[in-house]
């Protein structure tokens, strides 16, 4: 069995770890512009053949309790830093699974510093 010290020192050593990469993660988010851009076909009114057109980029946007489709323009391009919702919200769900393993390590951690210090 391992020494309660060097098993505080191991959970110390993994808390530090687990810090820095939340810290990776939270300026890969910042990063992130989560812009719900969504590329629609969409018909032009008229008879023709071609109908629908596009893709076209539009928002969603919420206006007066309603959600409507907002026109970017035909030669939209996406700001430098774009992603996707799905990247975003995926990096964000790591994001969360490493503070909740952040969490279980403190208190691992917790409970070793109270066992050890009852053993001195």
């Amino acid at each position: 069995m391992t020494p309660l010290p060097d098993l505080l020192t191991r959970l110390l050593q993994e808390l530090a770890h687990l810090e820095a990469l939340l810290e990776e993660e939270r300026k890969a988010l910042a990063a992130l512009s989560p812009l719900p851009v969504y590329w629609r076909r969409v018909p032009c009114g008229k008879a023709c053949k071609r109908c629908p057109h596009g893709p076209y980029p539009y928002l969603r946007v919420k206006k007066d309790g309603k959600w409507r489709w907002q026109y970017l323009g035909k030669g939209w391009q996406p700001p430098e830093g774009f992603t996707r919702p799905r990247e975003f919200r995926e990096r964000l769900s790591r994001y969360k699974t490493l503070l909740k393993q952040k969490e279980k390590l403190l208190e691992r951690l917790e409970r070793a510093e109270g066992v050890l210090g009852d053993v001195k």
